[in-house]
């Protein structure tokens, strides 16, 4: 595959580099979120992109990339197994800050409130380099609910030097919390960029397939979900599933064992529910769209059901998307067996609702993301002394 990087031969300068970017993934939601910024870079001359798989996931993320055409200029070795997520987080920051080091970017870009994320944030600061921070301000009241991804947030915002917030909302977060008004960016979520593009290969229903057969798409991995929680969403199914006969579940395993074991034990011989491994994202969006309902502890998808027509419950005490809550597309269901049954009940007998269109009014922006932070962050590291 091409490479990204943008050779110099025959610019007027030639002499003069341009300004390296360095963009992090480690996870799948992760390569779902980089690639329209990615693809941004890549469309001007004016700074050279590399893409860095951490090895946090490499498979997922490598796939993933390849779906919209890309791939990493770097991958480092997978993550070892090792007994906590201190020293995971030490690993990566190591390898990430060593594979920072030998590039010497004007900046390296992270996204989310993954392990990624944080070690790549504090290894390139601690080398000296900008961090830019992609999806930045995402807040819930507790900083250890969810853990980890609410506490990698919220540390992430004190190395990063620019913060792409997605909503004005998150925008607000960052400010409150004493961030310099000067770096806050808000540009929408680059997910929306990539979801705009996979609805635009799916067909639109006709009014009449406005509401199919009863379907339940069902995704569990976040930590607060783990053990117990996940044998309660399953009895949950169980329960839905003999009320309402004729409804069918789908339910893409995460391989994490701590989800995938009390899944397969529960459900991996009822007949209603067919286990699946994950989904590539255009398969998954697909899927999504025609179902009846989903239920998922996702971030990502709380973006995405508005636009896809199709209401979500969120089995979580709390979410850093009131936005999707708003939009009355999503629903946050305390992980209880009775109150699961009785949302789901609720939301399948109710009519079924257009989708948002991906607009300037649209929660999470235009679906343009990724080139408004590109812009930017072209902008920024076109200052820096280095380049000026």
């Amino acid at each position: 595959m091409k490479s990204l990087g943008f050779a110099v031969a025959g610019r007027a300068r030639a002499s003069v580099r341009p300004p390296l970017v360095l963009v992090v993934a480690g996870t799948r939601p992760e390569a779902i979120k980089i690639a329209s910024v990615v693809k941004a870079f890549a469309a001007s001359d004016a700074v050279a992109v590399r893409v860095v798989n951490s090895g946090q996931h490499p498979v997922a993320v490598r796939d993933t990339l390849a779906e919209f055409g890309l791939a990493a200029d770097i991958e480092l070795a997978p993550l070892p197994t090792l007994p906590n997520l201190m020293a995971s987080f030490g690993h990566l920051r190591d390898e990430l800050a060593e594979a920072i080091g030998r590039w010497s970017p004007a900046c390296v870009i992270v996204q989310g409130d993954t392990l990624t994320a944080w070690a790549a944030a504090v290894g390139a600061h601690g080398r000296g380099h900008p961090v830019a921070h992609v999806e930045a301000g995402l807040r819930t009241p507790s900083v250890s609910d969810p853990f980890p991804e609410e506490w990698f947030r919220r540390r992430i915002a004190r190395v990063a030097s620019w913060h792409f917030a997605p909503t004005s909302d998150a925008a607000r977060n960052l400010l409150d919390e004493g961030i310099d008004p000067a770096s806050v960016f808000c540009t929408g979520n680059t997910g929306i960029d990539s979801l705009k593009q996979a609805l635009a290969s799916l067909e639109p229903p006709r009014d009449d397939e406005l509401r199919g057969d009863e379907t339940v798409l069902v995704t569990l991995h976040r930590r607060e979900n783990h053990d117990r929680n996940a044998d309660i969403v399953c009895r949950a199914l169980i329960r839905l599933a003999a009320q309402r006969p004729g409804l069918r579940i789908t339910l893409p395993v995460h391989p994490n064992p701590r989800v995938a074991v009390p899944i397969r034990r529960r459900l991996g011989a009822h007949p209603a529910v067919n286990l699946v491994a994950p989904m590539a994202y255009r398969q998954f969006i697909a899927v999504a769209a025609d179902a009846s309902l989903i239920v998922s502890d996702s971030g990502g998808i709380q973006e995405e059901a508005a636009h896809l027509g199709t209401p979500l419950l969120v089995p979580r005490s709390n979410t850093e998307r009131p936005e999707a809550i708003a939009t009355g597309f999503v629903r946050l269901v305390h992980v209880d067996e009775d109150a699961l049954v009785a949302a789901a009940c609720a939301a399948l007998d109710a009519p079924r609702r257009r989708p948002l269109p991906i607009d300037a009014v649209a929660p999470f922006g235009a679906g343009d993301a990724g080139l408004r932070i590109a812009r930017i962050v072209t902008r920024l590291v076109a200052t820096s002394p280095a380049y000026a």
